[in-house]
Formats: structure tokens, C-alpha cells, sequence
């Protein structure tokens, strides 16, 4: 999976970030509600990527991982609906109609 020269908040449009697979993912939404970037985390259909060393190296979260990502980012997100001094933010990105993929952003 490519790396980001900054974290994909900060990029200016378009964002593409290309998986591990090919799949080219367009950034769609910022900042995510935190209700939001909890169902995507519960949906097994949405990949989640996490963003390490403040944004710009994603990995994928493997599946037996999730519950344990989300009770890490829960009470540290900084997006709409959690703290302002919190740590995670997090991101949409989309390839094509139905596809959506979670990025979340680690700001260490």
C-alpha cells in the first residue's frame, strides 16, 4: 500500500490512495462522525486502514483486529462526535459505487 508525503486530512483534493490489490480509493469524506466510523469498523464488507506515524503509512486492519481497533479509537477520537483533544481522526475513501474503505489517522 502506498504512503502519503502528509496525512490525508492535510492533502489537498484529489486524494487517491492505490491498495495493496491495485484497487485506486478516492477520498470522498473527511473527518467522519464518530458514529459513522464506528459502523464502518463493525461493517466486515468495508476495509479499514490504519494510518501510522501521524497519517502517512497505512496498513489494513485485518478483521480478527477490529474490535480491538475500535476500543483503541473510541474515547481518543478527535472528529465530530468524540474529543477535540483526542488523537484519531478519521476518512472515506471510495472506489465506485459500493465500495467504501475506512482510513484512520494516527496524530502521535
Amino acid at each position: 500500500m502506498q504512503s502519503f508525503p502528509a496525512n490525508p486530512d492535510s492533502l489537498a483534493d484529489p486524494v487517491t490512495l492505490v491498495d495493496g490489490q491495485g484497487t485506486c480509493w478516492v477520498l470522498h469524506r473527511k473527518r467522519l462522525d464518530l458514529r459513522v466510523v464506528r459502523r464502518l469498523v463493525k461493517d466486515a464488507a468495508t476495509p479499514v486502514v490504519w494510518g501510522d506515524m501521524g497519517g502517512v503509512s497505512p496498513r489494513p486492519v485485518a478483521e480478527a483486529e477490529r474490535s480491538t481497533f475500535w476500543a483503541l479509537i473510541k474515547d481518543e477520537y478527535k472528529g465530530p462526535g468524540g474529543t477535540w483533544s483526542g488523537r484519531y481522526l478519521a476518512h472515506e475513501f471510495r472506489a465506485g459505487p459500493g465500495r467504501r474503505m475506512l482510513y484512520v489517522e494516527d496524530h502521535c
